[in-house]
Formats: structure tokens, C-alpha cells, sequence
């Protein structure tokens, strides 16, 4: 497992665990303690574990040896021998489990706002008075018995009916934040599955903290940060209690519903793009750029890209140009979700990084798992234009390509360290812009032909609130078309997946 699955599944697991802990203690307090002291032992394995399969073992290994030990210590309550046998064990787990008012009780208490649960708490357990809580909490006497008195109308509701958790409990989705404009503050932020879950529960209709806790079936202790959070980017907002999602959701109906629609138009700019490169490739190598001399599939990649940027971006976009919203931080940006799908994959994005003297370009193509492209800092990128002059001199800049040759971005060849990618001077690009600006026009033409239909297809599937936000979408949607066209010449065998080598899939560079 990797460091980045691993702290996903400790994430997970820390929610199930605490719900587990719960059915077993009767005791919300105990159930937290225990929770956290299964995870806290769990998470000093960090890098033990081959895979899944070996984490989970251990965790509930772990919770199993840790809640025998907690009923040993309840030998006043509980009478336990030292050497507890196995038919004790399952005997006293099913006496936990028997006592439903209290299991209905600790869950409703678990589900109440930290302010109602922390009263309840006070009052109950710790035994304060209502002056005493006033005092530790800070709050008037009579906000003190408001909070009593609407938790335990709260838990007596919930008491006599059964809840019936969201499907959201047992099938929580999983999404792609993704974002078109500069200065992103959102990158890697919101990667985790709680606020995706949280944005989608609030997607169609208005939720309090309660009913998004049912939705997910989780308590509302493990949601106040992830809201708070959501809050403060603006990608929901709240009022009277209630949260609402603010930004775009495209599940997998939406795009399946643009690509059938979309099929034949994509297949005919497949068609006229595959022969277009065929026919120029000689000419295109006899521009001379570094990485002229590579394999066919690299630059038939890189023409590609090129192509799809130009067409899909460059010139869709500017005609008419893109009516950008503010987000909370006055930048000018669209801010969407897109749900994830195994069954497809194909993504792809594009982005692209200045430096002193010229610009890197990233067309991400997920294709058989192949990476988004990898963070690149202004350093970076001002060595690998240096990289087409020069080799690096001194120990910073031998520092930054090492970095650059982990990332992949650059490699180390008999000449030195070089560019791992095609690099093209200001003259050449111009060349082959004008040899690819007819063929890009009429693309660009056939796909604002068909904005409206993609504009009808989002509008059906978006709430009211979020209804002007999204038509300004169509014409930026319109470019995951270059999703299709790549994933059919990949299907066809014309295109392949790079797997060494230059990574012609993804980058490209222009200096001046």
C-alpha cells in the first residue's frame, strides 16, 4: 500500500471503527477512547502492509485484542475471569448487543450536534449542574437548558423509530474535484471520500447536519470539520442550519448521455485526425525539434495533443470567450465535481505551466492507470527549458534535476540530462501551428455547432440553484470530447498507451 492509500483506508476504517466500538461498549465515551486506540495502534504500521487484505486483518485483529481487554477491566460491572474463555466472550457480546434501548440511545446521542451532544454529556455523565455547565461553557443558563431540553426531545424521537440510514451509507460515490482557470487553491484538498459524500447528499435538496449524518450514516462528531471546511471554500453553503452544495456535480449518466449523443461526431474528427497526421508525419520530423527522431506513437501523441489544445481549448474557448464565475477567493474559475468511474478508464485534462522562456504543456490522459501529471514548480520549470541549453552547474540546479529525473520529466541520456518529453523552439511551433490551423478550425467549428445539445443534457440533470452557473458550462465540457477521440484511436490500435520512454501521452514544451 502506498502512503496515500494507506491514510485513506485509516480514514475510513477510523468511522467504522467508532460505529463498531459503539455496538459493542453501549458507551459513547468508551467507544471513542477504544476507536482511537485501535487507529492510533494501527497507524504505527504505516509501511508493513502488502496490500488491503493484510491492513484489514491487523486493524480488527487489533480491535479484537483491545475489547477483550476492555471487558476484563469491567470486572465490577462485568464478572470476568482473568483467562476469559471463548464462550464468555461471545456471551458477553451478546449482552451488549441485547440491550437495544441503550444501543438506540448512544446513537442518537452520537448523532446530535457537538453543542447538544457536549450538554448532554455534561449533565449526564459528568454530572455538572446547569450553572456549572453555564460557566464551563460559556453560554447563558437558559441556552444550557434549551440544548437539555431539545437533546432529549431529539433522542426520545429518535428512540422509538427505526432509522433508515441513506443509500449514500452503503454506496457513497466517489468524485474528481476538477478546475478550469488560474491560481487553483482547491488542488488536493478535497481528494477524501467524506466530502465528496457530503456534496452529494446536499446536491439536490437542502440537509441539516442530522439528516446529512443520516444520509451517510456516520455522527455528526465526524462531520463539523469537513463541513467547516466545504463552508469556508464556498463549495457549500449554509443557512438556518441548512447546507446546500454550490458547485456542479456530473455523474456518470450525465457524460454517458453527451457521448451517445456525440458518437458519430467523434468518430468523423477521429477519422480526419488519425489521416491528417499520417499524411504530415515526414513533414513534421523534418523540422528537426529534439525528440524529432522518436517512435511514431510519440509523435503521433505529441501532434495529437496539440491538435485537441488548439481545437478543444485555445480556439473553442475564445469564440465566444468563456464567462468565468468568481469564487470565493475573487479568482475567475469554474469549479466542478465529476464522479469516478472503474468501468472507464479514460480521463483526461489538460494544464499548462509558464517559465521565463516559454511554457509546459500537460494533456493528462489516464489511460491503464497512468498517473495526472505531477506537481511542477516554477524552479522546475525553468530548469527544464534551461535543460535544452545547458547542462545544470550549480548544486541547486543539480538538486532540481534529480527531482525532475524522479518525476520522470527528465532523463539521463550520453549527452547529460535532458528533457524526457519533445521540446520545440518558438519557430518550430509556429511551422506546425500553421501546418494544424485549418484542420483545428473546422474541429472547433463542428463542436460549437453542437454546444446546445450539451448545454440541454447538463440543464436535465442540475438542480435549480446551481442552473445559471452550469449553461455557462456546455461550451468547457465540450472539450472531454478529446477523452473520446483519444480513447478511440487507442481502441483502434492506431494510438497507443505510452509505456516508456518519452512521455509523449502527456507533455510537451515550447521555448523561446
Amino acid at each position: 500500500m502506498t502512503a496515500y492509500e494507506y491514510r485513506e483506508q485509516i480514514e475510513m476504517m477510523s468511522k467504522s471503527m467508532f460505529r463498531y466500538c459503539l455496538s459493542r461498549t453501549g458507551s459513547y465515551h468508551d467507544a471513542e477512547d477504544l476507536a482511537q486506540e485501535i487507529m492510533l495502534i494501527s497507524c504505527k504500521g504505516e509501511q508493513s502492509f502488502e496490500n488491503e487484505k493484510a491492513f484489514y486483518a491487523f486493524v480488527w485483529r487489533t480491535a479484537d485484542n483491545i475489547l477483550k481487554s476492555w471487558y476484563r477491566s469491567r470486572r465490577d460491572t462485568a464478572e470476568l475471569d482473568e483467562t476469559i474463555s471463548d464462550g464468555s466472550w461471545e456471551a458477553l457480546e451478546e449482552k451488549a448487543q441485547e440491550n437495544e434501548q441503550l444501543r438506540l440511545i448512544t446513537r442518537e446521542l452520537s448523532m446530535l450536534n457537538s453543542n447538544y451532544r457536549k450538554a448532554m454529556v455534561a449533565y449526564y455523565v459528568d454530572e455538572m449542574s446547569v450553572r456549572e455547565i453555564s460557566e464551563s461553557f460559556g453560554i447563558t443558563q437558559s441556552m444550557v437548558k434549551y440544548l437539555l431540553f431539545q437533546s432529549r426531545k431529539k433522542i426520545r424521537e429518535g428512540t422509538v423509530m427505526e432509522r433508515d440510514f441513506g443509500k449514500l451509507s452503503y454506496a457513497p460515490v466517489e468524485l474528481n474535484m476538477l478546475f478550469w482557470g488560474t491560481n487553483n487553491k482547491y488542488f488536493r484538498k478535497f481528494d477524501d471520500k467524506l466530502s465528496h459524500n457530503i456534496l452529494m447528499c446536499c446536491y439536490y435538496d437542502k440537509q441539516s447536519e442530522e439528516q446529512i449524518a443520516l444520509q451517510l450514516g456516520v455522527p455528526t462528531a465526524y462531520l463539523e470539520d469537513g463541513l467547516k471546511k466545504l463552508v469556508e471554500y464556498d463549495l457549500l453553503n449554509v443557512k438556518n442550519g441548512f447546507y446546500q452544495t454550490n458547485v456542479p456535480i456530473f455523474t456518470n449518466d450525465v457524460f454517458a448521455e453527451i457521448k451517445k449523443a456525440s458518437k458519430t461526431a467523434v468518430e468523423d474528427i477521429s477519422n480526419t485526425i488519425a489521416t491528417e497526421i499520417d499524411d504530415s508525419m515526414d513533414d513534421i520530423r523534418i523540422l528537426g525539434f529534439y525528440g524529432s527522431d522518436a517512435p511514431d506513437n510519440t509523435i503521433k501523441w505529441m501532434l495529437l495533443s496539440l491538435i485537441l489544445r488548439l481545437a478543444y481549448c485555445d480556439m473553442a474557448f475564445d469564440e465566444p470567450p468563456l464567462d468565468f464565475p468568481t469564487d470565493v477567493f475573487g479568482e475567475k474559475c469554474f469549479r466542478f465535481f465529476v464522479e469516478k468511474s472503474e468501468s472507464d478508464p479514460y480521463g483526461v485534462g489538460t494544464y499548462g505551466i509558464h517559465s521565463n522562456d516559454g511554457m509546459i504543456i500537460f494533456w493528462d490522459v489516464l489511460i491503464n492507470g497512468e498517473r495526472l501529471h505531477p506537481y511542477v514548480s516554477d524552479a522546475m520549470a525553468d530548469m527544464l527549458v534551461t535543460l535544452a541549453k545547458r547542462q545544470p552547474q550549480t548544486d541547486n540546479e543539480k538538486l532540481v534535476c534529480s527531482e525532475l529525473i524522479k518525476l520522470g520529466l527528465a532523463v539521463k541520456t550520453d549527452e547529460g540530462i535532458r528533457p524526457n518529453f519533445p521540446c520545440l523552439t518558438k519557430e518550430q511551433g509556429d511551422v506546425l501551428n500553421n501546418g494544424i490551423l485549418g484542420l483545428c478550425r473546422s474541429i472547433c467549428d463542428n463542436v460549437n455547432s453542437r454546444t446546445g445539445n450539451i448545454r440541454k443534457v447538463l440543464l436535465e440533470h442540475t438542480p435549480q440553484h446551481l442552473a445559471d452557473y452550469v449553461s455557462k458550462m456546455a461550451q468547457l465540457l465540450s472539450y472531454r470530447e478529446t477523452e473520446q477521440i483519444m480513447q478511440t484511436l487507442c481502441e483502434r490500435g492506431w494510438l497507443l498507451p505510452m509505456k516508456g520512454g518519452m512521455s509523449g501521452t502527456t507533455v510537451m514544451y515550447l521555448y523561446n
